[in-house]
């Protein structure tokens, strides 16, 4: 974009920085990608590609910091959230290497406060997300803490040693869960002698010359070229608002790091100068009790997009969104870091690799299928809550400005684009499939994501429950794991769930016995009965918590 009086780039107003801009053949197609926030009144991103290890584009867009008006580098420092993850499996494994540990060690060995909860939990279970353990950002959330309120390490380990029971059996699925990972970085340190943050820096970030990379286990500390982060304003709203992470559970997040520091990372999947043959077993996926792959290994998502092996992992915390991908056969590297949640970090790397290595991405089916036009009433007849009864979880499709929308559950709405008979393409970084079969008063609803794994639910009949048995759920509820207590209140004939910090939710009902938690989270509740039909207590379900019993007093 040209500079005017008016409206100028980040770049334009960062002369100190621009010895650190790499621009090569695609750069201009890659800035096109982000004129959006290439601003001086906008957050944005920092970017760096690499192709066979040499930087073939770098630069910054948009600001690192709206109140000082600082603009956004290469050298600006992000909290880069789960991206972490990998350094601490990859420390894991080396103590493994060494012998001090074995991956299929039973955590309790190491973390003996962990509850027996009649399983054997391995260390290896925990890197690749089959633990069974809930997770830790959930159970923050459900006890009442804020998205603001500080949350430490050891508040971390107090919900992990608070476990009554498992999601499921270790190993027999898999189920993204942060609380794995802060179990990891706690054995390291028990193992190593060091702190962790000691010991990655040491074997990991200064082998590897990230040098303005650290592991930030002191939410106080003052970090240089730190970069602020900020979400979007409510609808109706204009502008941004502060966004700043204030973690400092190390292990599954709270890396600090730079596009720069991150490239050099990069460079070590394929050199292995750092860590050596380990990242050949990192960059393998892990495999269920039933010897099916889970397509993750240690801190890597393992994938392909249109025909090409990709291995890399997403973040977000707070503001910020961060993408690190790596193409092994065409050796591209693509580093995202944003600073606002505006920017949908994955998808914004997969289109960079759209652009760098368009000579060898072949066709995807459902990718390129062509929208079509399907009526109103074709629309309407698909709208409904679908449930899956083994998981608790619910699929929603509403209907929005002609469009119908699938909510995922974490506030935002994932539009369903018609690409043949009740089947469906969903936009994400890749698209998923949606289908729907069976008949109108038994639709099922399936859902394909991209590794071919299905999710199934059946619609539910519109149910409205007497007031009688409404009431009968007012009363107060505690929770062991969550070391917090409930109140279900009726009100108006609408039943409202919720602790004492943030106050009630809407309760919807949406069968006998299954309610759902209205807002973000995709929460449900099922309701237990004793042998007088009395109500006993309640179950809390989400996409990564199970079975999270709620004592009625």
């Amino acid at each position: 974009m040209t500079a005017t009086a008016e409206t100028t780039t980040a770049t334009d107003t960062a002369t100190a920085t621009q010895n650190r801009t790499v621009a090569g053949e695609f750069s201009t197609q890659i800035d096109a990608l982000f004129t959006e926030w290439d601003r001086t009144d906008s957050p944005g991103a920092a970017v760096t590609v690499l192709r066979r290890g040499e930087v073939i584009h770098q630069r910054g867009y948009g600001m690192a910091n709206l109140d000082h008006g600082i603009p956004l580098a290469a050298d600006s420092v992000f909290h880069v959230a789960s991206v972490s993850k990998q350094f601490c499996a990859i420390a894991v494994a080396l103590l493994a290497d060494e012998g001090k540990l074995a991956l299929d060690d039973d955590i309790r060995t190491h973390v003996p406060e962990m509850p027996d909860l009649g399983h054997t939990i391995t260390i290896r279970h925990c890197i690749h997300h089959t633990s069974g353990l809930r997770d830790q950002y959930g159970l923050f959330s459900l006890a009442g803490w804020r998205d603001d309120d500080t949350q430490t390490y050891d508040d971390v380990l107090d919900f992990a040693y608070r476990h009554e029971r498992l999601n499921f059996p270790p190993g027999d699925a898999y189920r993204y869960c942060n609380t794995s990972y802060t179990l990891l970085a706690e054995i390291v340190k028990r193992v190593s002698g060091q702190s962790f943050r000691e010991f990655v820096q040491e074997r990991l970030l200064t082998p590897a010359e990230m040098t303005s990379s650290h592991f930030h286990d002191d939410h106080t500390a003052i970090v240089p070229r730190r970069t602020s982060a900020y979400k979007k304003r409510p609808e109706g709203q204009t502008g941004f608002k502060v966004a700043n992470s204030t973690v400092s559970a190390v292990g599954a997040i709270c890396l600090f790091t730079t596009a720069e520091d991150l490239s050099n990372w990069v460079r070590n999947y394929s050199a292995q100068t750092v860590a050596g043959a380990v990242l050949d077993d990192a960059m393998t996926a892990g495999t269920l009790n039933n010897g099916r792959s889970q397509h993750y290994g240690y801190g890597f998502f393992l994938n392909t997009y249109r025909g090409q092996r990709w291995v890399g992992h997403s973040g977000g915390d707070s503001g910020y969104r961060l993408q690190v991908t790596w193409f092994p056969d065409t050796d591209l590297g693509v580093i995202v870091l944003s600073n606002t949640t505006a920017i949908e970090s994955g998808k914004m790397a997969l289109r960079i690799a759209d652009i760098a290595i368009a000579d060898v991405l072949g066709p995807d089916e459902l990718a390129d299928a062509p929208t079509i036009e399907i009526s109103a009433e074709e629309r309407a007849a698909l709208i409904g809550v679908y449930h899956n009864p083994a998981t608790q979880q619910i699929r929603e499709i509403i209907e929005k400005d002609g469009k119908l929308l699938m909510p995922d559950g974490f506030g935002q709405d994932d539009e369903l684009f018609p690409i043949g008979h009740r089947r469906f393409r969903a936009e994400d970084h890749p698209s998923f499939e949606v289908r729907l079969t069976g008949p109108d008063d038994a639709l099922e609803l399936h859902e394909t994501d991209n590794h071919g794994d299905v999710r199934s639910y059946t619609r539910l009949p519109q149910y409205t429950p007497e007031l009688e048995t409404l009431a009968a759920l007012v009363g107060s509820y505690a929770c062991h794991d969550l070391n917090a207590t409930y109140s279900v209140t009726l009100k108006d004939g609408v039943l409202g769930v919720g602790e004492r910090k943030n106050g009630p939710r809407k309760l919807r009902p949406l069968a006998k016995d299954l309610f759902e938690i209205e807002g973000p989270g995709g929460n449900t509740i099922t309701v237990t009965h004793d042998a007088y039909g009395q109500v006993k207590d309640i179950q809390l379900f989400n996409e990564r918590i199970r079975y999270l019993r709620f004592v009625r007093l």
